[in-house]
């Protein structure tokens, strides 16, 4: 989705056309769910708090200013989201849980991405890596935002953004190689 196009849906929402939140859902309903994933670590939450996310941008559709960038706008407003639930609810992810963390969520990729992710599930590659190789990982290859974006987003140098995804692939292709389980 351009600025133009989120603009636009952003004007739909602010008059109550429910149409707007619809297009904004179904360019970034997964980005989105992605992300609250790689935080929380648990689907039920991601889901619930994918829901909540959507209440809010309906409810604070004022406030966005167009030209500053509407992902990094989306992603802030996710994260805020996300820490104010671990916040509330604690960083622990119970043991029944943990083989729910991100399956498949890493699933589209070419190269040595592929190679190393069809041999364990996600969920055993990401817990090995730092919390944030993983997020990095995770807008790279389950939102798709290039490596541009993420720098923007995290606030971080896009070298830097780049080294630490080479990184994580190394450590990920290491442990399946291994055949280790972190």
């Amino acid at each position: 989705m351009t600025d133009a196009e989120f603009q636009t849906a952003m004007e739909k929402i602010r008059q109550g056309d429910r149409s707007g939140l619809r297009d904004i859902y179904d360019s970034y309903g997964n980005m989105i769910y992605s992300l609250f994933l790689s935080r929380v670590h648990r689907h039920q939450d991601a889901e619930d708090l994918t829901s909540d996310f959507f209440l809010k941008l309906w409810s604070i559709a004022d406030q966005y200013r167009a030209g500053n960038g509407h992902r990094s706008w989306l992603h802030t407003i996710a994260r805020n989201m996300a820490i104010d639930h671990m916040r509330r609810h604690g960083r622990e992810i119970p043991v029944e849980d943990a083989s729910e963390v991100c399956p498949g969520a890493l699933t589209e990729t070419v190269t040595a991405e592929d190679n190393v992710l069809s041999e364990m599930s996600a969920a055993q590659l990401l817990s090995g890596l730092a919390e944030e190789e993983r997020e990095i990982v995770q807008l790279h290859i389950a939102a798709e935002l290039t490596f541009r974006e993420i720098a923007e987003i995290l606030k971080r140098p896009l070298g830097t953004v780049a080294w630490k995804y080479r990184n994580a692939i190394s450590k990920l292709q290491k442990t399946a190689k291994e055949g280790r389980f972190v």
